[in-house]
């Protein structure tokens, strides 16, 4: 009597799973280095049309993937992984691939991830943001203070003439002629302390807080973020307003949650069409602020509403959004969609705070 045989093999439901979570190309092969499953993605990877196509030139793409090793993979070791050029009927795809030992139950015995090496796809272009992120604290943090030098100089400058202008006071220059140099001092100070406010602001961007969760005034966030977002209405023909009838505070990490109300405004503005509408409302309602960010004339995309609550899955195009989101439920929050054909948005419940004193 042969011996028994696992009729159901969990290993392509797995791997279907992983490319769906994962975003790689996905392969599992048998003991014998037979593949059992592939996914759409791996196919495309190794330029074949579909999982029959690779399965029956599989002996032929192996030679280039160099397995021989893979036999001494046991689960629980770490992956072999490896770069490889794989020719194809479209040329050679230049692979980088990881193969983990499996022990499923079932013939599929090694799992293989693939990526290609020189495209970008949603996961690599969320790496690149985060990169750009964390690259950018320094570049503005350099930025700034080689700003601030010839900042201080136009400060000290300008305190001189102040000064020299001071001191000619009763002298024989004429009366207008003073009134109007001191005009233009008031005017270079001003500028100048406005200059190093916004500097002070780009500053603060390049410095992580320390997570510290602290009452914050969403109103006042909004009108920031509005204060932000002003060129780019402009730029959009489109109008942006702020509506904050009372102060209303949730206990949160600034930094945070102006990065949330940047995303969620920013992406309206992009999506606003000419002679929009954006709205930026705040009302406290008991123990919850509500916030509402909607624009007129704004088409909100199927996909968002598919993309906002997924844990897993590619959403390149609204990468901001999720972030926002995160950060808004991090906060134990809410964020839902409005979209009822006249108007498009989003619409965030909050925990509301007192403010001591």
């Amino acid at each position: 009597m042969a011996a028994f045989e696992t009729q159901h093999d969990p290993g392509p439901h797995d791997g279907r799973l992983l490319g769906e979570v994962l975003q790689a190309g996905v392969v599992m092969l048998d003991a014998e280095q037979r593949c059992r499953f592939a996914s759409p993605r791996a196919c495309a990877h190794f330029g074949e049309a579909d999982e029959a196509a690779l399965v029956e030139g599989w002996d032929a793409i192996r030679a280039f993937l160099d397995l021989d090793d893979i036999a001494a993979l046991r689960a629980g070791d770490a992956p072999l992984q490896r770069r490889c050029d794989v020719a194809t009927s479209s040329g050679t795809r230049k692979l980088r691939l990881e193969v983990h030992a499996v022990g499923n139950g079932g013939p599929a015995r090694y799992l293989m991830l693939l990526r290609e090496r020189t495209l970008l796809d949603g996961t690599d272009r969320m790496q690149l943001m985060a990169s750009e992120c964390e690259t950018n604290r320094h570049v503005i943090g350099s930025l700034v203070h080689d700003a601030k030098g010839p900042l201080n100089n136009l400060h000290l400058t300008l305190a001189l003439l102040a000064s020299a202008l001071a001191r000619m006071d009763g002298s024989d220059a004429p009366a207008e002629t003073l009134a109007r140099c001191r005009g233009y001092v008031d005017v270079m100070q001003t500028e100048e302390a406005r200059l190093a406010g916004c500097l002070s602001d780009i500053h603060a961007l390049a410095h992580r807080g320390d997570g510290t969760l602290e009452p914050v005034d969403v109103g006042a966030l909004l009108r920031k973020v509005a204060q932000v977002l002003r060129h780019e209405v402009r730029l959009h023909e489109a109008k942006l307003q702020v509506d904050v009838a009372t102060s209303a505070c949730t206990l949160g990490d600034p930094h945070h949650l102006r990065l949330a109300l940047l995303a969620f405004c920013a992406w309206l503005v992009e999506a606003a069409r000419p002679m929009s509408v954006i709205t930026l409302r705040v009302d406290a309602d008991g123990d919850a602020v509500r916030v509402s960010i909607v624009g007129t004339l704004v088409e909100i995309p199927s996909g968002l509403a598919a993309s906002l609550f997924r844990i897993s899955g590619d959403a390149s195009p609204f990468q901001g959004i999720l972030a926002a989101r995160t950060i808004v439920e991090a906060l134990g929050g809410d964020v839902s969609i409005i979209d009822d054909g006249t108007i498009g948005g989003f619409v965030l419940q909050l925990a509301r705070t007192n403010v001591p004193g």
